[in-house]
């Protein structure tokens, strides 16, 4: 797994003074949670009073989670879970598929344009490679579907989401669902027009 020592490669100068980190869940200091709860909330405005406590997750409370700091002040923070989805096709039994589910996908407004969302999920790439995880997943909104495919993404064509809210209802969601081939080529994705996610995302 990426140890986040030494500089980010290939992004400029404006990820010199950058620190990155990969922490599991329970390593992770409680005090550190105020200011990445902080962070999620300027990267969602709209979603900012489930942070207001300090929570630094939403739906399911992440595996572990890659975060990079500037002066010691968190910039940009992705939380990741493994999870076995399962792809259902239209005939024939569901084929359960392991995947590192990545949510709370952030960047601090501030520092928009600069890199640091591709840099970020290069690190979770890297992450889930370490991890021996064969793919990575997650569904986002149309407006940032091409950011996710800029960074080597793939959205599942024409394949709905069967999934868990954060009210505890269970939905068909159509926007986009991304994978990304850590371990495994894309053509060993499982055929299925529906992808349950038995559980919430992160």
């Amino acid at each position: 797994m990426f140890d986040g020592s030494g500089p980010p490669t290939g992004y400029g100068h404006d990820m010199d003074d950058l620190t990155w980190s990969v922490s599991w869940e329970t390593e992770l200091d409680d005090a550190e949670h105020p200011a990445l709860a902080g962070l999620l909330a300027r990267a969602y405005p709209h979603e900012a009073h489930r942070f207001g406590a300090g929570w630094t997750w939403t739906g399911a409370r992440p595996e572990l989670r890659v975060v990079a700091r500037r002066t010691g002040v968190p910039v940009a923070h992705a939380g990741i879970i493994r999870r076995f989805l399962r792809a259902l096709p239209d005939e024939g039994p569901a084929r359960e598929v392991l995947v590192g589910d990545v949510g709370l996908v952030a960047v601090d407004p501030d520092q928009h344009g600069r890199g640091l969302g591709r840099a970020l999920l290069a690190r979770v790439v890297e992450t889930l490679v370490g991890l021996d995880t064969p793919f990575g997943f997650l569904t986002c909104g149309p407006d940032v579907e091409g950011f996710y495919r800029a960074a080597g993404w793939t959205r599942l064509d024409d394949v709905a989401v069967r999934t868990i809210t954060l009210d505890h209802r269970g939905v068909t969601d159509h926007d986009p669902a991304m994978v990304h081939a850590a371990g495994r080529p894309l053509a060993d994705w499982p055929a299925g027009r529906t992808v349950a996610r038995d559980g919430q995302m992160p």
